[in-house]
């Protein structure tokens, strides 16, 4: 096994996470922070140590803190740069020999496209796993909703992990209708056409706005904004909303909007002997599918980069095959959380892991 580490910036607000690392930080409020923290270059450091193993003793990789928020991260494109490449130094120093882009680091680096020439490590986006199992949950909410053909939209649909997720329901779930929504028409009807070259018997419809949203039975969050995208009036009754996003685009008080909603935390793969020394917003003995496929290139020792800008559908077959491989030490959908929170099973549809696993992309006749 090689060792690896992860990348991660500030989740939701410097408050809340730094009071991880002392309590009186988050004494201090967000404004203050805000403040210090503009345009001043501050390092990267070492936030947490993982093992993944059950017998392991020594930390077997290690999440790196891009100390900035991801709106910072977003509108300071240029500056995060060289604090992702100082993550790298730092990562190499600890002995990691493959690096997990978390979050915004991936897309402020066009999906690790601007670091595959640094010296310190081998890079994945983590988007081939996020995307596969992302397409296992979906395509259980397909399979368990009442409608025989259910409306299902993609909202950054035309990203790193949008289209891959996009072609492996094309390609497995035929009996929805998909509406692929996005700002640039002309990646949406790339994307489009391609899921019809993939399976045509899929029909995707495209849109430019959150409108169309309001027809959906279940929505899939899958955009790198750092701003929450989806509102109390883009859902209809009942609807399903798979938010697979870090930083988040819902917030809780959608549910009090909306109590017929519901909202499942996307992008969360169970761990059972997953230790980290720090956490990292996410439950005990989870690990998001991004960090995952870090470990399983880790522990298979994988040589060189992996999964960088658009992951394909070969590289979606390739992790789901270490995932089998590993599957002893977890690397399954987690059961279903809403904010944090596990779902109580009788107030949403209920979570069947044996219903979503994914066929593969080069054994198409066992579909």
């Amino acid at each position: 096994m090689k060792k690896f580490a992860f990348l991660v910036h500030v989740r939701s607000s410097y408050q809340t996470d730094l009071a991880a690392v002392a309590k009186p930080l988050g004494w201090l409020p967000e404004s203050f922070y805000q403040y210090a923290f503009r345009n001043r270059p501050f390092p990267p450091f070492l936030w947490s140590n993982i093992t993944l193993t059950p017998n392991a003793v020594e930390p077997q990789g290690h999440v790196i803190m891009i100390p900035y928020s991801g709106q910072q991260m977003l509108q300071q494109q240029k500056a995060m740069l060289p604090r992702i490449e100082q993550g790298l130094q730092l990562a190499a120093s600890l002995g990691a020999e493959i690096v997990g882009l978390g979050a915004l680091t991936s897309p402020v680096t066009m999906g690790g496209k601007l670091l595959t020439q640094n010296p310190y490590a081998s890079i994945t986006n983590g988007n081939a796993f996020t995307a596969v199992i992302t397409y296992q949950k979906v395509a259980q909410l397909i399979q368990e909703c009442p409608k025989r053909y259910p409306v299902v939209a993609l909202v950054g649909a035309t990203g790193s992990v949008g289209s891959l997720v996009s072609q492996l329901l094309a390609l497995h779930q035929p009996n929805a209708d998909y509406v692929l929504v996005a700002r640039n028409e002309r990646k949406l009807r790339g994307l489009a056409t391609s899921m019809v070259a993939l399976n045509g018997d899929v029909l995707p419809e495209i849109a430019l706005s959150m409108e169309r949203v309001k027809q959906a039975d279940i929505v899939v969050m899958l955009t790198s904004s750092a701003d929450a995208l989806l509102q109390a009036d883009h859902l209809k009754p009942g609807a399903v909303v798979l938010d697979d996003t870090i930083p988040r685009n819902t917030q809780p008080n959608l549910l009090q909007q909306r109590p017929d909603v519901t909202i499942i935390d996307g992008g969360l793969v169970a761990m059972p002997h997953l230790r980290l020394s720090r956490p990292i917003g996410i439950p005990t003995q989870t690990s998001y599918a991004c960090l995952a496929e870090t470990m399983l290139l880790a522990l298979a020792g994988h040589e060189g980069h992996f999964s960088i800008g658009n992951p394909t559908l070969e590289q979606a077959d390739y992790i789901r095959g270490l995932a089998s491989r590993f599957a002893h030490l977890g690397f399954c959908p987690a059961a279903d959380y809403s904010f944090g929170q596990p779902v109580d099973p009788q107030t949403v549809l209920p979570y069947i892991p044996s219903s979503s696993t994914i066929p593969s992309y080069f054994e198409p006749e066992l579909i």
